[in-house]
């Protein structure tokens, strides 16, 4: 068996780092270009980010964690454990879906659905997209692991992050995140009927 070299060990994460990046950014709906416009970083740079060809600075790290308004966390990770294998397997239920069914609205096999689903295999990031739409849930919501969404929650009160670690809730969550921007308005209408109610 070969052993991994640090350097070919910071490759695997950086594979990682740009995986979250891309996911990230097309979830806003913007190109390579765009995103250059904005970050003030030439596309061709976040383009090699993305694939994993350069390792980009911390500050680089820390100005991009700061345009997608996230904790620079959630882009580097050293933990080598996913919770993707848990959430596919718990949303795949949720939804009464069996891995042949889900297989089948995503496109690729059932072995590989029962392999990710076992943690024996890596998805890429076009199966992972595929799946995620199968599931009408966000990309997102299947890469991020629980320390970096512990991240997040750190800043937000105890009962409302009681609330949130609720797998139903987090389902719920993430098939928001899918939403065109007419469903959002409407949920976000009545979030706001229900907070202001008027009698």
């Amino acid at each position: 068996m070969k052993k991994i070299k640090s350097d070919e060990s910071s490759a695997v994460e950086e594979l990682a780092l740009g995986d979250k990046l891309r996911a990230l950014r097309e979830e806003r709906k913007l190109t390579l270009k765009d995103m250059g416009d904005l970050t003030g970083l030439s596309f061709t740079y976040l383009s090699e980010i993305e694939r994993g060809t350069v390792c980009p600075s911390v500050e680089t790290i820390r100005s991009l964690s700061q345009f997608f308004d996230i904790p620079v966390s959630m882009l580097v990770n050293s933990q080598k454990t996913s919770s993707l294998p848990t959430k596919l397997q718990y949303i795949r239920k949720l939804k009464n879906l069996s891995q042949k069914e889900l297989a089948q609205r995503a496109g690729v096999s059932p072995g590989l659905v029962a392999q990710l689903e076992l943690g024996k295999v890596n998805a890429s990031l076009k199966t992972v997209n595929k799946l995620a739409d199968a599931l009408n849930i966000s990309v997102c919501y299947l890469i991020m692991d629980q320390q970096e969404i512990d991240g997040v929650m750190a800043g937000i009160s105890p009962t409302l992050r009681n609330m949130l670690q609720d797998p139903k809730i987090q389902a719920t969550i993430g098939s928001i995140c899918t939403l065109d921007e007419d469903q959002l308005k409407l949920v976000l209408n009545f979030i706001n009927m229900v907070k202001n109610p008027i009698f």
